[in-house]
């Protein structure tokens, strides 16, 4: 059996999904810079808030496989699998914009 990591469009997380429709949620009838900005701000809270119950969902089906509550411990396992996919995608997003803004107090005006 061989582990690689996989392709972001194979996975289906809150997180990702939202990130993969981000380009369309500025888009709308009216293009106000103060529309867009909460716009992208109500995006970001909204998929935050949803890494938020994925993560208390991993670790509710986590304390159920150790107390042997769980009757299927392969969807338990999923939904752990699941959240720690998320969390760490969206770690990886915020390193990202770390970086982006590192680069951009460097350049020179």
């Amino acid at each position: 059996m061989t582990f690689g990591t996989p392709a972001i469009g194979s996975l289906s997380t809150p997180l990702i999904d939202g990130a993969m429709g981000a380009g369309s949620a500025g888009t709308s009838a009216t293009t106000g810079a103060d529309k867009v900005g909460s716009s992208f701000a109500d995006m970001l809270s909204n998929r935050l808030d949803s890494l938020s119950e994925g993560q208390n969902a991993g670790n509710q089906a986590a304390q159920d496989i150790a107390t042997n509550r769980v009757d299927d411990v392969a969807q338990a396992m999923l939904k752990v699998e699941k959240a720690n996919v998320s969390l760490q995608f969206a770690t990886q997003v915020r390193n990202k914009a770390i970086e982006a803004y590192q680069e951009i107090l460097r350049m020179q005006v």
